[in-house]
């Protein structure tokens, strides 16, 4: 019956006897050492196991004759041939009913194969950790050039702002130097038509220090467009304001035979801006409309308190021809305009960015044929 249970055993089994030496085994035995059954009983254990390095046999002795079981223990199998074979031996001692040790059993297993995949496997880590030292170094390389495009993206992007906030203020320095230029052309035909400049140049000083303030305002702003810092804000009554801008443009002449209608508030409303910004975003939205209008037509300026009073709504709305809907996301582009070589393009652009920069909204509707309004609001 143990022949039967050793033979259908895949690994090699040996019996060996008290003086190491084999009396059974099984055909896993000989297939792995290459000697017949014939040639291995009676053949001593130490010719066919060797291990030089740790002294296994000795060590197996030792547990076997102490009643111990020995697992998994290396070693090799020198086959017929002088091959060495690396095996995994296991072992257990055979002992008789008087306690005394009759011989071991040996299981050797072949683990050429399994050492082969653990080499295999350990190529591969190497292979990936070489693929990851690698990716790592790529990465690196990427997220530097990622770096500097990043910084030159932020370079082109600076640029193209300050390109856009130079025209800007090109453009606001144009619409208030016409005004300047209007007073100045009026006040030089009174005095060649021989009329009382004194009353005349007293009515319209006040507008041409403002226009002075204006120009000197955008001057300095250009000069620190490369090192942009805080505007001077302060407490304003935008009714205040709205009237100012309405009679500037008046002066100069920018309304032609237009008025606007001021929807004012009995009592002042309060924000915290930038005169001269606020200024900015009243000539603008007039100028346009006033443009949209042509020479018939009304404009209306109203200016309100939200419902809960935490803002301050100002709209400016014309009866002009209307934007169309296809250019309504459009307008506030930079450069973007309708008005040919008379256009900048930037006006509207500026309107957006200073509402937005104060915390305010800015929209617009428009009705092809029937008008315009552009409403801001601004915090209280």
């Amino acid at each position: 019956m143990i022949e039967f249970v050793l033979e259908a055993m895949v690994d090699a089994v040996m019996m060996v006897d008290a003086e190491g030496r084999i009396t059974l085994t099984n055909s896993g035995a000989t297939h792995l050492s290459g000697y017949t059954r014939e040639e291995l009983c009676g053949l001593a254990i130490s010719r066919l196991l060797v291990d030089e390095s740790s002294g296994m046999r000795t060590v197996v002795r030792r547990r076997i004759e102490d009643g111990d079981v020995l697992r998994r223990e290396e070693s090799w199998l020198v086959s017929k041939k002088g091959e060495r074979i690396p095996i995994s031996i296991t072992g257990s001692p055979v002992i008789d009913d008087r306690g005394t040790l009759q011989g071991i059993v040996l299981v050797a297993r072949d683990v050429r194969e399994m050492r082969q995949l653990l080499a295999e496997k350990e190529a591969e880590i190497r292979r990936r950790r070489a693929l990851e030292d690698e990716l790592r170094t790529a990465k690196s390389q990427i997220e530097s050039q990622l770096d500097q495009t990043r910084t030159q993206l932020l370079l082109a992007e600076r640029r193209a702002t300050l390109g856009t906030l130079a025209g800007g203020v090109g453009h606001e320095l144009r619409n208030i130097a016409q005004v300047q230029i209007a007073a100045v052309d009026e006040l030089a035909a009174a005095i060649s038509a021989g009329e009382d400049a004194t009353s005349f140049a007293r009515r319209i000083l006040p507008e041409l220090e403002r226009v002075g303030d204006h120009i000197a305002e955008h001057g300095e702003r250009l000069m620190q467009l490369a090192r942009p810092g805080p505007d001077h804000v302060e407490p304003l009554d935008l009714n205040g304001v709205v009237r100012d801008v309405a009679a500037m443009l008046k002066l100069a002449g920018k309304l032609g035979r237009l008025a606007v209608q001021l929807a004012l508030p009995d009592k002042p409303v309060t924000v915290t801006v930038n005169r001269t910004r606020i200024e900015q975003i009243l000539v603008n939205l007039i100028t346009n409309a006033v443009d949209a209008i042509g020479h018939e037509g009304r404009i209306t300026v109203e200016v309100s308190p939200s419902v809960d009073e935490r803002r301050i709504i100002c709209s400016v709305r014309d009866t002009g021809a209307g934007i169309p809907e296809s250019e309504l996301d459009q307008i506030f582009e930079p450069f973007f305009t309708t008005k040919g070589d008379a256009g900048t393009g930037l006006g509207l652009t500026v309107v957006r960015d200073i509402v937005l920069s104060y915390g305010g909204r800015l929209d617009v509707r428009s009705v092809p044929g029937e008008g315009t309004t552009f409403t801001f609001d601004l915090p209280a």
